[in-house]
């Protein structure tokens, strides 16, 4: 997977105080950490900025 940030490589960790299911994607160049509550309210957002333009 690559970094949404700096497009560097993200690797799986074992990070059970940032997930509940204990894995998270860190980015190995800028350290940019993602658990999939972020993924899934990053998800969220997108659809919902995306709902509002095609509203208008």
């Amino acid at each position: 997977m690559t970094c949404q940030k700096c497009k560097g490589l993200m690797i799986a960790e074992s990070r059970p105080d940032y997930s509940t299911d204990g894995t998270v994607l860190r980015c190995i160049n800028c350290g940019l950490v993602l658990d999939p509550l972020i993924e899934q309210n990053r998800l969220a957002r997108t659809r919902s900025t995306h709902a509002a333009m095609h509203a208008a």
